[in-house]
């Protein structure tokens, strides 16, 4: 189970292409805030960054995701390298 006092959340989804390192990032603190950063450097665009604090409610039903899917048993070093076609396909 996830310890209430442990709890953070961060997800990352990005590639480096044409137009450098793009991603979308999400984190949730323990107290609430969610931290957001979009950098697409599209037609020169600037990074979009964003903070709030969301409900106790929405991080208790992050926990329970978490615990339900065992989320933590997993390790992260078996993982597999990136895939350079799957990098230069999406960056199409």
């Amino acid at each position: 189970m996830v310890m209430a006092s442990d709890f953070y959340l961060r997800y990352y989804v990005g590639h480096k292409g044409k137009f450098g390192h793009e991603f979308l990032e999400s984190e949730f603190q323990l107290d609430g805030k969610l931290r957001y950063a979009n950098n697409s450097n599209y037609k020169n665009d600037v990074m979009i960054r964003k903070e709030a604090y969301v409900h106790k409610s929405l991080m208790e039903e992050l926990k329970r995701i978490i615990d339900d899917n065992e989320i933590i048993k997993e390790d992260d070093g078996l993982w597999p390298p990136p895939d350079r076609a799957a990098n230069k396909k999406n960056c199409m």
